[in-house]
Formats: C-alpha cells, sequence, structure tokens
C-alpha cells in the first residue's frame, strides 16, 4: 500500500529555477532544516550529519548573500532665520533634513549670530548669542551651554575654530577701535567644553586708536584644526600656537600683505598660509610655509588686479580658486574665475567669460566649483570641473536674483544655497542636487531671512 505523502509547506518548496539558491530565505535554526529535510523523507540521516550539512548551507548562504546596509544618516542642516516673537524680531537657530522634514529650533531664547561651527564629530554646534557671547549646543538642541560672556566690546566680531578631538574651542574676538580715541582689541580665548578648565584669554592686543596702537594691524586668522593663528604685526607676518607660545615671524621683510582688506588664508592642511601683497588693487598672490620656509610669488604680473580680495584652496590644498579683472575694471563687470596650480605655479582660466563672479565655493571632493555669475540681483548658480569644461546651470526654474552662502554637502553631490528674491525682498533657504534635480525649499514663510547655512560633519 502506497504511503500517502506530505504537502511540502509553501516556504519549504525548493526552487531551482529562475530564482535560483540566492533568492532562498536564511535558514535561521537547526530545527528549520530539520523540518525541511523531515518533509523529503530525509529524517534518518543521522545528527552529525544534519550538523555538518547545516554549517555547509550557512556558509553558503553567507557567501551569496548582499551584505546588510546600515540606514543612511540624515542630512542635517543647520541656519539662522530671522523671525518675529512677539512685537520684537530675533535671529533663531534651527536644524532639519535636507527633505526639510525633522525641523527643530536649537535655540528658542537667544538671537544667533554667525558663525555658526560644527565640532569635527558632528555632535555639537558653536555660535555668537546675543551678539557678544559664545554658545555650543548639542545637534538635537540639548546641552546648551554659554562658554563664553563678556561686555564691554564695541561693535564685536568673531571667528571661531573646533580642535580636532571636538572638546575645545579657540576662537578670536575683534572689537572695533577705529572710529574713537580709544584702542579697539584682537582677543583669542580657548574655551574647554566639557567644562572642566572652562575659558581662557589667551592673548589680548590693542589696535587702532589716537595715535594708532601697532601691537597687530590685522584680526587672528584661525587654522582649520584649531592649533595656530596668523596675523599681521609690524607690517611682517607672524603666527603663533593657540595657546600662546611659540610666536614667530613668518616673512622676512615688512610690506603691504592685508591692503585692501584681503586675508591670510590658511590651507586645509594647515601647511601653507595664502595671501595678497602688495598695493590695492595691484596685488600679487603669494604662498608661504606655516614655518616661514618657501615664500611664492604665485601670479609674478605688474598688471594683476584682484577685485574680490579672498582666495578660495581646494580641499586638497594643491590649488587656489580667485577672481582675475581684467585691468581698468574697478568695478568688477570683466572678470574671471581662474586656478592657480601651487606645486606647477601656473594659473588656468576657468570660465572664459568675463562678467561679474561670486560666491565661489569648492566641492568637498575637489572634482567641482560652484559660483554665482551675473550682476547684483540678477544672477544665475554653475557648477564646473576643476579642469575648466562641463559649466552647467542649476535651479534654472529660479527667476535670476542675488545668490548667496553657498554650502556644499559632505559627499559632494548636494548644495545649500540662499535666495534673495528680487521682488518682495524675501529670502528663502533652499537645496539642489549636483546634477541640477531635486531642488527643495527648505524654510517657510515665517523665515524672514534664513542666512549660515551649515552641514552637520558625516
Amino acid at each position: 500500500m502506497p504511503v500517502p505523502q506530505k504537502l511540502v509547506p509553501q516556504d519549504f518548496q525548493l526552487s531551482v529555477g529562475s530564482r535560483g539558491w540566492e533568492s532562498w530565505p536564511p535558514l535561521k535554526s537547526l530545527l528549520q532544516i530539520m523540518q525541511l529535510f523531515t518533509f523529503h523523507k530525509l529524517w534518518p540521516i543521522s545528527s552529525i550529519a544534519l550538523i555538518s550539512l547545516t554549517l555547509l548551507i550557512s556558509l553558503f548562504l553567507s557567501l551569496h548573500s548582499p551584505p546588510p546596509t546600515a540606514a543612511q544618516k540624515p542630512r542635517i542642516l543647520a541656519f539662522t532665520a530671522l523671525q518675529m516673537r512677539g512685537s520684537e524680531p530675533r535671529n533663531s537657530l534651527f536644524a532639519l533634513n535636507a527633505t526639510s522634514s525633522g525641523r527643530r529650533e536649537l535655540t528658542p531664547n537667544i538671537d544667533v549670530s554667525p558663525p555658526l561651527v560644527w565640532s569635527p564629530n558632528g555632535k555639537r554646534l558653536a555660535f555668537v548669542g546675543g551678539y557678544s557671547d559664545i554658545y555650543t549646543v548639542n545637534a538635537d538642541g540639548s546641552r546648551l551651554t554659554k562658554q563664553f560672556a563678556e561686555g564691554g566690546c564695541k561693535a564685536p566680531n568673531f571667528e571661531i575654530a573646533w580642535f580636532s578631538n571636538s572638546q575645545k574651542l579657540l576662537f578670536a574676538r575683534y572689537c572695533n577701535g577705529f572710529t574713537s580715541d580709544t584702542p579697539g582689541s584682537q582677543s583669542l580665548y580657548t574655551s574647554d567644553t566639557s567644562g572642566i578648565q572652562g575659558t581662557k584669554l589667551v592673548r589680548n592686543l590693542e589696535v587702532g586708536g589716537y595715535p594708532p596702537k601697532t601691537e597687530i594691524s590685522s584680526q587672528f586668522y584661525l587654522s582649520p584644526d584649531g592649533q595656530q593663528v596668523a596675523f599681521v604685526k609690524d607690517k611682517n607676518i607672524y603666527k603663533m600656537n593657540a595657546d600662546g607660545s611659540g610666536m614667530t615671524k613668518l616673512t622676512k621683510s615688512p610690506g603691504e600683505y592685508i591692503s585692501g582688506g584681503s586675508q591670510l588664508v590658511w590651507s586645509p592642511d594647515r601647511t601653507k598660509i595664502a595671501f595678497l601683497f602688495g598695493a590695492y588693487p595691484k596685488q600679487q598672490i603669494y604662498t608661504i610655509n606655516a614655518d616661514g620656509t618657501n615664500l611664492k610669488n604665485l601670479t609674478n604680473n605688474p598688471q594683476h588686479q584682484v577685485y574680490n580680495v579672498k582666495l578660495f584652496w581646494s580641499p586638497d590644498s594643491s590649488r587656489i580658486a580667485y577672481y582675475y579683472n581684467k585691468p581698468g575694471d574697478s568695478a568688477g563687470e570683466q572678470q574671471d574665475i581662474y586656478l592657480l596650480d601651487i606645486n606647477r605655479g601656473t594659473a588656468k582660466n576657468l570660465t572664459q567669460k568675463p562678467r561679474n563672479y561670486d560666491e565661489i565655493s569648492w566641492s568637498p571632493d575637489g572634482k567641482f566649483i560652484a559660483f554665482v555669475a551675473g550682476e547684483f540681483n540678477n544672477q544665475k548658480l554653475y557648477t564646473i570641473n576643476a579642469d575648466g569644461n562641463q559649466l552647467n546651470q542649476l535651479a534654472t526654474r529660479l527667476k535670476p536674483s542675488q545668490i548667496s552662502e553657498l554650502a556644499w554637502y559632505s559627499d559632494s553631490n548636494q548644495i545649500a544655497f540662499i535666495y534673495n528674491e528680487t521682488e518682495g525682498e524675501k529670502s528663502k533657504l533652499y537645496v539642489i542636487n549636483l546634477d541640477g534635480s531635486g531642488l527643495t525649499k527648505l524654510t517657510n514663510d515665517k523665515d524672514l531671512y534664513p542666512g549660515n547655512p551649515v552641514w552637520q560633519p558625516q
């Protein structure tokens, strides 16, 4: 008499057709294996054989199954926005996802000013509050801490850098003294955000006044890792450590190192400083090593003119982008964007279309440069390859207007920017993908003047 065959449950039916072995669900226990073989009349197999077979199947599945993918972190963007709080406006600090979701206010009761600086690990944000204090706050809005508070400063201006350990801040405060007989000051501080050592004054130097003080004739320019500062003193470039030690004169002879409001710009790898030398606007672009060696004139053109006096290092510290004006173009209407190769000492015209350019911003991978082009309130957003080809216009559906504060996401595939509408005088924060897709407005009508967008490091 034939033995009736048991039906095999659908979950355990084997398939070697088009789906193949890769489509099997993972077999998570020995019991499943035993059940599978029971349904196929293989129950007499010894337990040792079953265990061996289980190990073989587990190995096979591990080799043919795709590795688990970690959940992608949300892209967090912090920014400020002016909002009415009752009858008074206040500039508040917000954070949201790049999809405009998950918006949260980080500082409900503080009037926030730039700069906004994320810690390297992306866990905390440093900013200026009340125009004269330094605060830190966690990315979720918790642990809001006042790190520094000191009055008596006229027209304060701050620069902030985090140490690489994300625990310590270096910040410089400039107090204006050029408009009165009383000298201003340039002060340097360190602050332990863990609260163990607190905030310490490193150095306070007087500037301006009448007769003018000569202790320092520039602001402090902080290295990217907060370890060193550069400045101009007695018409020479100096540097010192963040703790005030090791003050060293880098240049050998006095000169015009920051004329026309130009800056000392640290390379991202902290090994070089770029600056403009000479009487504005006929200045030359120089670099010098952070130890004072290898002073180089990179442009070496007596007719050279720089309209926008800011230099833009590439992320790998090998190139500098800048604006170049045709001789006699003091209005900046006949500019081009040039790229200097530091190692080769060569310059290349990237845009080759004289017009007004602004807001140069390197992508983090160094492959692209974003910028805006056009006259004030009639600007368009572009990207160009660092080799000078593939010029692309982004956000084409937005009417030409003023565009500013470009901020690349760390993977170089997204750009945040401020769009200032000509009509209605309203500003909005947008984000767009590198290929021009995904244009998304991140702010709402209550955000009167959003600004200072900064991406959380990943």
